[in-house]
């Protein structure tokens, strides 16, 4: 035992939780205690926070039959339960995989340990690491020690005295008439699974199932490089996703290596002022995109159309795992150029000059602005002669229109100038978060008349306006980072300020166009394939249309075209069933959660899409949410129903929409103002309005249902707020 007091672990553990004052003996003492052993029925661990997140809203037991050996040094795989410890209700159970049939705690038992574990919680100060066991009926404690691996240490005081119990307010859900369903296992139902997307939303379809699978497949990817946590665990019922927490998986210190070589890279990277983006990723993304982008797909054999629709799938993966490196590099890391930015003005600026830096890292050139400028100048074209304007855009889909000679010239530089667009911008799709259609869809070269819709909105507009606003934006913005270096004196500092400004504004610019790079690109190529595939099966007779592909999974079609020729029939029945099936889960009233009952949480306060600190809303305000893009403005409400492609859009409308996507953003510069039900500061659409003033109200819950078509409004993007227009 004196050994003990000596040996190297047992120092350091003394060190990191009690370090000891410069005065004090450096000589520890021991106790030595005599206590009876406990003979076991079940014995295990018990933490009154969650050792892998840091959760301390419910106590986490690890429970095995027997001593408790083998729980701690991990060679039982116990059972674990999760128990609120504000109610000592379960909220989760996960069973070991070898617990011996018929072996269980009763929830009587459960409830002692975890008063036990909080009681020993409030004893020590700290959140607790606690041994304990039950032998005859009777619950002992046996150890209680601060946890150590958890960020934080903080002593805990007041802990909530409970009441003991495990009665819940609803229970488990399970297969039931309206909504049949198999568990994947045993242990599935004994967890709480939410239901992903919105409802209403209709089953997915086998391809989409695919396109889902590879999404997820590049979450795990991402968090394994960056040892973050881990993409909830999926199952698809019924057509229908459900999602569970899972835990993270392997050591501690294996994740925290994994992350601390991703940030050294992106540290030394910084320090040349360059962006990751810039140096990593984009040279693979721009090389990946134009290799796929260059392929024809319908001049490949049936084998090779295979194996082409194989590398796309394998491309999309990849395309979405460099995609989380994407936003923490240039948004989400504690030390983006963003952020150096303010903390130089915080150090050298005579004055609190912070507030200006969204104004300085504004309007800078993207792929978003790039498009709207070819636009404008189609459009413009277009007014040159309403003749040609009227027979180009009635014939959106008809490559030999026949025009009068003396227009021909108009028309050909009509179509020079949008061949160019659509070289320049192959694969702008409707894609990301916030967008119209939740799977993949088409690119500008593949469907040009998307491209002719938007410039059809343009053509009845005031074109001279567009570039007036940015203009005098952009004067604006260069106006106030020069009055911001002024209040620089040392010119070392006022230097290093235009290096970072420099490198902030290319954050900004990686930001907005990963969009098109990585989440468009993966998008359009995906459709192209899938489309391409689809209508090779049709010509084969293995499917009746073209359209029919989505109803196979990648796999399926993979194998079909190698094939082709073979198990037509089965291929088409295989289809109508899954039809079928199709229709009739989409009258099941699908949940929105399954097996165990969610944790029960505080309501909203009813003001929570409001801007912290903002001035309290008029009285009559109509609705009510969050700045997205300063100013203010009247007009008319259009409402824009989620499914249209591209919004209808006049002079003097103001677009109500739920959210909107990347392929509705070149149509935001012609609008009076925007108000979205849901939306978010950094999607592409408010940084569309910012780029060309126009003013924008996101968070809104329900401006599409408490406005109307045709109502008379102004909208106050400053403070978030519309109201009724002038009588």
């Amino acid at each position: 035992c004196i050994r003990s007091l000596s040996n190297e672990g047992v120092g350091s553990y003394r060190d990191r939780v009690t370090p000891r004052r410069p005065d004090e003996n450096d000589e520890p003492r021991m106790a030595v205690l005599v206590q009876a052993m406990v003979v076991s029925d079940v014995a295990g661990v018990a933490f009154t926070a969650d050792p892998i997140s840091g959760d301390t809203s419910a106590v986490v037991l690890n429970s095995a039959p027997g001593v408790g050996t083998a729980v701690v040094d991990g060679t039982s795989d116990c059972d674990r339960w999760w128990v609120d410890r504000a109610s000592f209700r379960v909220v989760r159970h996960e069973p070991g995989q070898t617990t011996p049939a018929g072996y269980s705690i009763a929830p009587s038992e459960i409830v002692n340990i975890s008063r036990l574990a909080v009681e020993a919680e409030t004893a020590i100060g700290h959140l607790a690491d606690v041994e304990w066991a039950i032998s005859e009926g009777v619950s002992w404690l046996l150890q209680a020690r601060p946890i150590t691996a958890l960020p934080s240490q903080e002593p805990v005081h007041n802990v909530r005295s409970v009441e003991t119990g495990l009665a819940t307010n609803e229970s488990p859900r399970h297969s039931i008439a309206t909504f049949p369903f198999e568990w994947p296992d045993e242990a599935s139902s004994a967890l709480h699974w939410r239901r992903e997307g919105r409802t209403g939303d209709p089953p997915l379809r086998p391809m989409e199932l695919s396109e889902r699978e590879s999404f997820l497949r590049a979450a795990r990817n991402s968090a394994s490089v960056l040892g973050s946590a881990p993409p909830r665990r999926m199952i698809n019922l019924n057509g229908y996703r459900f999602s569970t927490a899972i835990e993270q998986s392997g050591p501690e210190s294996v994740r925290n290596s994994h992350r601390a070589t991703f940030d050294r890279a992106l540290e030394a990277i910084q320090e040349t002022g360059r962006t990751y983006w810039e140096t990593v990723l984009f040279p693979e993304i721009d090389a990946g995109n134009r290799r796929i982008d260059a392929i024809r797909p319908a001049n490949l054999t049936n084998e090779e159309l295979s194996e082409y629709l194989k590398s796309v799938f394998k491309w999309h993966e990849r395309l979405w795992t460099l995609h989380s490196f994407v936003l923490l590099s240039v948004r989400f890391q504690p030390n983006t150029f963003r952020d150096q930015l303010r903390r130089h003005l915080v150090a050298h600026a005579t004055a609190d000059q912070s507030e200006h830096i969204e104004v300085m890292l504004s309007h800078v050139p993207t792929k978003t602005t790039q498009a709207i400028d070819a636009i404008t100048e189609l459009a413009a074209i277009l007014q040159e002669d309403s003749g040609v304007a009227d027979l180009v855009l009635a014939t959106l889909d008809d490559a030999g229109r026949n025009v009068p000679e003396d227009n021909q010239p108009i028309l050909d530089r009509f179509n020079s100038r949008l061949e160019e667009l659509l070289t320049t911008h192959s694969l702008r799709a409707d894609a990301g978060a916030f967008t119209v259609g939740d799977f993949c869809q088409p690119g500008w070269r593949d469907r040009p008349e998307l491209v002719l819709e938007i410039v059809r909105r343009y053509v009845s507009q005031d074109l001279q306006s567009i570039p007036v606003r940015k203009k005098q934006a952009i004067e604006v913005r260069d106006s106030l980072t020069e009055t911001v270096r002024a209040s620089i004196p040392d010119p070392e500092a006022a230097s290093r300020f235009d290096s970072l400004v420099d490198a902030a504004r290319r954050e900004v610019q990686a930001y907005e166009n990963h969009n098109y790079h990585v989440d468009a690109a993966a998008s359009a190529l995906l459709w192209r394939a899938r489309t391409v595939c689809g209508s090779r099966l049709a010509s084969l007779g293995v499917i009746a249309s073209a359209d029919d592909v989505v109803w196979l999974y990648r796999h399926e079609a993979e194998a079909l075209l190698c094939q082709a020729g073979r198990d037509q029939h089965r291929a088409t029945e295989l289809v109508a069933g899954r039809k079928a099936i199709h229709s009739w889960a989409s009258g099941l009233e699908v949940p929105d959660w399954l097996g165990t009952p969610p944790v029960k949480t505080a309501p909203a306060p009813p003001n929570a899409a409001s801007t912290p600190g903002s001035l309290p809303a008029p009285p009559n305000a109509l609705v009510t949410g969050q700045p997205g893009s300063r100013g203010m403005a009247t007009g008319r409400v259009r409402l824009v129903p989620p499914d249209a492609t591209v919004p209808m859009v006049e002079p003097g409308d103001i677009l109500v929409a739920r959210n909107a996507g990347a392929l509705w953003a070149p149509i935001f510069p012609l609008a009076t103002a925007v108000i979205l039900d849901e939306g978010a500061l950094f999607q592409h659409a408010m940084l569309t309005c910012r780029e060309f003033r126009v003013p924008g109200v996101i968070q809104t819950r329900h401006a599409t249902t408490h406005l109307h078509e045709g109502q008379i409004v102004t909208v106050d993007g400053t403070n978030g707020w519309v109201l009724p227009g002038p009588e």
